[in-house]
């Protein structure tokens, strides 16, 4: 039987370790590093993370990042993970549930998450839990200074920007004007960013 607590009092060494190893199967790696730099920008508050633990092994967490959105103190998903051999046990379930009294005693009144649409699984929990999901896309930004920002202009006007983190390779916001869509602006882009994170 899992226990469910804050992970205040656990090292990084060990979030990084679970983290490691819930999303070994991802696109996407994250060195020790890298996984320290992302929980910094996002605001990461290890009293209000939890995790299950069995025989104090850290097996599934959810990393919080904690701010404000729209002028809300809002609790931010920026992590949650499951090791494999303890999935299809309910413990991303628990773990949010479990979290719900502390984040309201710390005045956190909204929960704002994103989610790859490919991963059906974790779309089908967050639904669960009575998640809408939202089409809108707004960043807000911390440790400003591990971005580089890149703009595509025509006749000196821009008509296009990327935000993106050399380091890790997140691509955090990409967008094109309207009026200069399916003109191959987005693929230019990406074949530059490509290049400044290899």
């Amino acid at each position: 039987m899992a226990t469910i607590k804050p992970l205040n009092n656990i090292s990084f060494s060990s979030i990084f370790s679970a983290f490691d190893r819930a999303f070994e199967e991802y696109e996407m790696q994250l060195n020790k590093d890298e996984l320290n730099t992302l929980l910094r920008r996002r605001g990461f508050v290890p009293e209000l993370s939890f995790g299950a633990f069995e025989n104090e092994k850290l097996i599934a967490f959810t990393l919080n990042g904690i701010g404000f959105y729209n002028n809300i103190k809002t609790a931010y998903d920026t992590g949650t993970g499951t090791l494999k051999e303890y999935r299809g046990q309910g413990l991303a379930t628990k773990i949010f549930n479990h979290s719900i009294p502390f984040l309201k005693k710390a005045n956190v009144t909204q929960y704002l998450l994103e989610v790859l649409q490919h991963n059906s699984k974790a779309v089908s929990v967050y639904k669960n839990l009575g998640f809408e999901i939202s089409r809108e896309f707004n960043y807000f930004f911390r440790k400003t200074d591990d971005f580089k920002i890149i703009g595509v202009y025509k006749n000196g006007n821009l008509v296009g920007y990327s935000i993106f983190e050399p380091n890790s390779g997140d691509i955090t916001q990409i967008a094109v004007d309207k009026n200069f869509r399916r003109k191959g602006m987005a693929t230019i882009k990406l074949d530059f960013l490509k290049r400044k994170t290899i």
